[in-house]
């Protein structure tokens, strides 16, 4: 069942009697750029936030949220009386007045937003500004009230203000989190890693955007990229249009940029990014070059990312190969977690095929608790870090491991007799069998790009750590203690 803030924003997004009345708006705010001549678009720029490389709007949006948010409190201290109440009266009326000037420029970068969407969206938006404006104005008439001396209504008209507020907050929330607007639309793929021929060169006319595409393994669908020959020169950028997922291969060239024949945003060819708004996001962008007459492209990663190109691979093999000891008679480190993993499995499948009633159901699941801890922990420690250069899994992998730990910590928490614990248990053991064949089939083999000394030097620190682990005073009783807690004993 949808929640009601749920089932009014999807009100909104229905009624189509709001088309009219949004439409004017629009035409009105887009008559007062037009107003402006040759600095309309430098306006529509700064109002979006491309110079910032973010939206505006939302950042402005702070301001009136936080300041408007401590005038309530500060007020609800005087009401109560909990300070002197001229200092507190003081610091809200402060609060109120920033939060205006706020409010009002986050408006406008609100409105050059909102004149680039339509439909469902620009009914949404236009109940979001409604209710935002209707915030503006109780607070504005609290001032005044305050002025007057009227500082018990003026409270109630802030106070009314803060609701209508978080009503519109809500609603901006919706518009960008469900809808998507404001967000980075553009297709991130980091593929091809190596160049890859797409398009035979003498194909690609002057100033006439070509859409290829190429296929991503990983996400299992094909990646849209435009080409463009622009002085004798071609660029490759993400066809999807960052903005609002605009075909930018159906764009034409203006000034050196590639304009979206959406909403006009314009990236430049050689860098990607954004020369005109209303994108604040740049554009994936594509190495080039020319190779018997094919023209071949390679994704140009962004800073951060973790993709890893054919040479960092090669680079990582080549000082591990390097950093590794004399080879040794240690397993591999896949061996022995491997073997852990099967491990991990026969405890489930006993403590599944136990009685409920028998009272040491509950000691096996302490004991599978303690062994599910020490394989994360030695994970974690030794070789995630070790095979980082050259598995892209490792986030992945620490993001199921979070969900490992929140899962069992819900299991002990239940009586091992219950149907609850039943259920719990069944779907602990689906999420950690899921966890240890996606690293078998996957990470263990790309260790193998470590070469055999380094991975048996690996095992014989990961036996080493988990004889540790199991024999130690100290880590027994940690986490002995820690399983206890999560009991709730």
């Amino acid at each position: 069942m949808t929640s009601l803030p749920e089932r009014i924003a999807a009100s909104l997004e229905a009624a189509e009697g709001l088309d009219a009345p949004a439409y004017k708006v629009a035409d009105a705010a887009t008559m007062v750029l037009e107003l402006t001549g040759t600095a309309s678009q430098p306006i529509q720029n700064a109002l979006h936030g491309t110079w910032l490389g973010h939206p505006l709007h939302p950042a402005l949006a702070t301001l009136p949220i936080g300041t408007w948010t401590m005038a309530l409190g500060l007020d609800s201290s005087e009401a109560l009386g909990l300070a002197p109440q001229r200092e507190l009266g003081k610091a809200a009326d402060v609060a109120l007045k920033v939060g205006v000037a706020g409010a009002a420029a986050a408006a406008v970068a609100g409105m050059a937003d909102w004149r680039q969407i339509h439909g469902r969206d620009r009914r949404t938006g236009l109940g979001h500004a409604a209710l935002n404006s209707v915030a503006l104005g109780l607070t504005i008439g609290s001032l005044a009230l305050r002025r007057r001396g009227h500082r018990g209504l003026g409270r109630v008209a802030s106070g009314a203000g803060w609701l209508a507020l978080a009503a519109g907050a809500y609603l901006g929330g919706h518009l960008v989190y469900r809808r998507r607007i404001g967000v980075d639309q553009g297709d991130r793929s980091p593929e091809p890693r190596g160049f890859h021929p797409v398009l035979p060169a003498a194909a690609l006319e002057e100033d006439r955007p070509r859409r290829v595409e190429l296929w991503d393994p990983a996400a299992r669908a094909m990646i849209g990229v435009v080409l463009v020959r622009h002085q004798g020169r071609v660029h490759a950028m993400g066809s999807r249009c960052s903005h609002m997922g605009g075909p930018l291969d159906e764009g034409w060239v203006q000034n050196g940029g590639l304009v979206c024949p959406w909403h006009g945003s314009r990236y430049c060819l050689s860098t990607g990014r954004v020369l005109d708004g209303p994108s604040t996001a740049p554009q994936p962008r594509y190495e080039v070059r020319i190779n018997n007459d094919q023209i071949e492209i390679r994704r140009v990663l962004e800073p951060g990312d973790e993709a890893l190109t054919p040479e960092e691979i090669d680079a990582a093999r080549a000082e591990a190969e390097a950093e590794a000891e004399a080879p040794s008679e240690a397993r591999k480190a896949d061996e022995v977690l491997f073997e852990h993993h099967q491990l991990l499995r026969r405890l489930f499948e006993t403590v599944e095929a136990m009685d409920p009633n028998d009272p040491e159901r509950r000691d096996m699941m302490r004991l599978l608790a303690g062994e599910l801890e020490i394989h994360e922990h030695v994970e974690d420690v030794i070789f995630y870090p070790a095979v980082r250069p050259v598995s892209e899994d490792v986030p992945v992998a620490h993001a199921e491991h979070q969900q490992l730990a929140d899962m069992l910590a819900v299991t002990l928490r239940l009586g091992p007799s219950s149907p609850e614990f039943e259920e719990q248990l069944r779907a602990l053991y689906e999420a950690v069998d899921h966890h240890a064949s996606s690293e078998e089939t996957s990470m263990f083999k790309e260790a193998q790009r470590l070469g055999e000394a380094r991975l048996r030097e690996l095992g014989g620190q990961i036996e080493a750590m988990l004889e540790h682990e199991r024999e130690s005073r100290a880590r027994r009783a940690f986490r002995a203690l820690k399983i206890r807690l999560l009991e709730g004993g």
